[in-house]
């Protein structure tokens, strides 16, 4: 046969090697897959175990905020103060947040397998507002109207701020410096309320009532400050009776015994001072002063009583007591309120002129020196020309009726503002004068 023979052989051969190629040119390798035409193997792909990584969650206060990590900046994070970091490998980090006009924080953190949020909160830098009060309060612009001012500043920043420390601590310094200011004005009111104005008394109540809004739950400064309120009202009630008075005189309507009630307002304020602070021996004499005002001689005794045991070497408290001693008919007890008041102040016309009257009251008849003596003291004064004109008064002689007459118009006319006594009072026993002279 043909497949027998020799040649026969090398034609099946070809054939079979020409068959096992495909029509494309390509081989298969034993998969099926089909090989490089080169010869080259696709490559296989490793199915390992892949690196484990977590996602970082970063939260600031205030937003904007830089974020580093181990030292290079990563990202800033967005407006509502949050940035991510994906993939982030297994290890230790250094995280720190960074933002101008704060302090920047750092934290340590430690990548395991959950994805963890690290939350930072930076502190301000109050510095240059530290700085800037200290300047203020340095200057003495402790409030306005001067601008700008320390109240202001710690105002704004008590809003911004609230609870950092060094706002807390300079709320307190100012809310003490404040005060301080304050402090001699209600002194003088105490020991010399005639030398004291209305602007030095309204000046001080607004720097009380500064300090009281620093710190709203200090009961010395709340009872400093009712106390001020208490003296701006007593003075201005002085003052509307004198003004009532003027218009009365200058054919106007008006009450001689003031435009207003009454010291109603001051005692209240008095009263609130001491429940506040029972050691308050300026409000306390105050409060008799009003008392002595308001014809309550017996109430205005013990109130001074009390205050010249706390503050004994006060002259005023004295004299009040005196004053008071002398309202209800016991001159002998009134002499040695007044020498004492005349032992700690001898240029106290009050307390010199009190005495005198409290001693002609007694029958001592030259007790009426001791009143010419408080006009030489201080030529200023009214009150010695109205107890010289009570004196008179009492005198039989109608001769000194007239004096008496005389005296009380002056009295009342170096008496303008009712300071020293309220001119009501004074015209009051002027008529009762120039009815008997009749």
């Amino acid at each position: 046969m043909f497949f027998d023979t020799p040649s026969g052989r090398l034609t099946v051969l070809a054939i079979a090697i020409v068959m096992s190629f495909p029509a494309g040119g390509f081989s298969q390798d034993p998969s099926g897959r089909p090989t490089d035409p080169k010869g080259k193997k696709p490559p296989i792909r490793k199915s390992g175990p892949q690196p484990v990584t977590v996602m970082l969650t970063v939260l600031t206060e205030p937003p904007g905020s830089e974020v580093y990590l181990n030292g290079e900046q990563k990202g800033v994070t967005n407006s509502e103060g949050k940035v991510q970091f994906d993939k982030l490998a297994l290890g230790h980090y250094s995280i720190e947040v960074r933002k101008d006009g704060y302090r920047p924080m750092l934290k340590g953190f430690d990548a395991g397998t959950e994805a963890p949020t690290l939350v930072f909160k930076l502190e301000p830098k109050l510095d240059d507002s530290v700085k800037e009060f200290n300047s203020l309060v340095a200057d003495g612009k402790l409030a306005g109207p001067d601008k700008p001012n320390a109240f202001e500043l710690v105002e704004q920043l008590a809003t911004k701020y609230p609870d950092r420390p060094e706002v807390a601590q300079m709320r307190t310094a100012l809310s003490a410096k404040l005060i301080e200011t304050a402090s001699p004005i209600i002194l003088q009111t105490a020991i010399n309320y005639r030398g004291v104005t209305r602007d030095q008394m309204v000046h001080a109540l607004d720097s009380a009532t500064n300090a009281l809004a620093l710190k709203k739950d200090d009961a010395r400064i709340q009872a400093q400050a009712a106390y001020l309120r208490g003296v701006v009202a007593l003075r201005e009630w002085q003052v509307a009776g004198a003004a009532s008075q003027a218009k009365a005189e200058g054919g106007g309507q008006g009450d001689v015994n003031g435009s207003v009630a009454g010291p109603a307002a001051a005692r209240a304020e008095f009263e609130n001072a001491l429940k506040l602070d029972d050691s308050f021996a300026a409000a306390r004499y105050q409060l008799g002063v009003v008392l002595l005002a308001s014809a309550d001689a017996p109430g205005a005794e013990a109130a001074l009583i009390k205050t010249t045991q706390q503050e004994p070497q006060w002259g005023s408290g004295h004299t009040a007591l005196g004053l008071a001693l002398y309202g209800q008919g016991k001159f002998a007890d009134a002499i040695p309120a007044f020498q004492r008041a005349v032992a700690l102040e001898p240029g106290s016309a009050a307390a010199i002129a009190g005495l005198g009257l409290a001693r002609v009251m007694k029958g001592e008849k030259d007790g009426s020196k001791d009143i010419d003596r408080a006009m030489k003291v201080d030529p200023s004064s009214a009150l010695p020309h109205l107890n010289l004109a009570i004196v008179y008064s009492q005198s039989r002689n109608k001769k000194d009726w007239s004096r008496s007459e005389d005296e009380f118009k002056k009295a009342i006319s170096m008496n303008p503002q009712n300071i020293e006594f309220q001119n009501s009072l004074a015209e009051r026993l002027l008529a009762e004068v120039q009815k008997r002279k009749r």
